[in-house]
């Protein structure tokens, strides 16, 4: 349930598992160490201060990486500043959630979050749609709970005081997620949680509106858009594409968009991302004026929305995300003048000195 096991023509094994099928191989690896992790997040941290960031949203931790965040935390030795959510998918997320939101003394880590699964991805035609996909008939992807699960995820997760961020994709997903957080902040509360729908890739025009009457963040990455352009006309209709990676339209509608990398799945240089939202352009300059273009975002709301975006969705715009009295000096010194610079030279900015205050 919730994943797929992909045959051939002859009905023989691939090797490709999709989604909750993986499962059927991760089990079996071998659990990193606490000092596995700490060195992960050692080796992950230089990574990205290297490019510039100075604070990263890390979408679904277990048990251990919570212990270890916490422990780096109490110690005050974290790389770079980090907005921690908790796995919705872990056995131990009532154990986790019992001890509360965490945010140490530094102001470098906050836990007070929760991250929900509701289908798969684009390219594994996992993310689940309304009507089948173009390339595969009779396909509509995979949901990997139920609106039922998602619910009282939902609802165990705000009784807690945490806000729950979930990943959909897909136009179903999307409007399942919707109907979910709906449904839960009738019974429960838990609107002024700046809750997230992560990547709403796909979603229908009717069902945008719902965001911004929610109260839902969009939390989207540009780069999704330039590397699925091919590979979405292929897997989606027109009609499907009519509400894709809408970032425009979200902010037409006063949506705060959060936006971000899904580093590792894409690179994590937030300079491709801005290239991205600029021009839904390659680098190859290509599509000539860019992949529906429409939806392209100004120099200005891009930036607004890498840096204040991402600050709002983790409840810190009053300490972070600008450079502002009364807030932490992050700053960052590049090698060009980010407004001014060709358009197409964006992706290229080289980052000289990352300062974390």
């Amino acid at each position: 349930e919730g994943g797929e096991i992909i045959k051939d023509e002859f009905g023989n094994p691939t090797g490709i598992f999709v989604d909750k099928a993986e499962s059927l191989i991760t089990q079996h690896m071998p659990a990193p160490s606490k000092q596995d992790i700490s060195d992960s997040l050692d080796a992950a941290g230089k990574h990205l201060l290297s490019l510039g960031i100075t604070s990263t949203h890390d979408a679904g931790i277990d048990k251990t990486t919570w212990e270890v965040y916490k422990e780096r935390g109490d110690l005050g030795n974290l790389p770079l500043r980090i907005v921690a959510m908790l796995s919705g998918a872990s056995p131990d997320l009532g154990t986790m959630l019992k001890a509360g939101r965490y945010h140490d003394k530094s102001d470098f880590m906050e836990i007070r979050s929760v991250k929900v699964y509701a289908d798969g991805a684009l390219g594994s035609r996992g993310a689940a749609l309304i009507e089948e996909y173009a390339d595969r008939s009779g396909h509509h992807g995979l949901m990997l709970e139920t609106q039922e699960k998602l619910e009282a995820l939902f609802t165990q997760s705000f009784k807690s005081g945490f806000s729950a961020n979930t990943h959909a994709i897909g136009d179903k997903a999307n409007k399942v997620v919707l109907d979910a957080y709906q449904n839960v902040f009738k019974k429960t509360g838990g609107i002024l949680l700046r809750n997230r729908i992560e990547h709403a890739q796909i979603v229908t025009p009717e069902d945008i509106p719902r965001f911004k009457a929610l109260k839902i963040i969009p939390s989207m990455q540009p780069v999704h858009a330039t590397s699925d352009m091919h590979m979405a006309e292929q897997r989606l209709t027109e009609k499907q594409l009519s509400g894709a990676y809408a970032w425009q339209t979200f902010l037409k509608q006063g949506s705060v968009v959060a936006a971000g990398s899904d580093y590792p799945v894409e690179l994590a240089n937030p300079f491709d991302g801005l290239y991205s939202a600029i021009t839904r352009m390659d680098h190859d300059k290509l599509p000539e004026n860019g992949w529906r273009a429409s939806e392209v975002l100004s120099r200005e709301d891009a930036l607004r929305a890498f840096t204040l975006g991402g600050a709002y969705a983790a409840h810190q715009e009053f300490k972070v995300g600008s450079l502002e009295k009364g807030k932490w000096a992050d700053f960052i010194l590049i090698d060009k003048d980010y407004f001014k610079v060709p358009v197409d030279e964006i992706y290229k900015t080289n980052v000289l000195q990352t300062w974390v205050a």
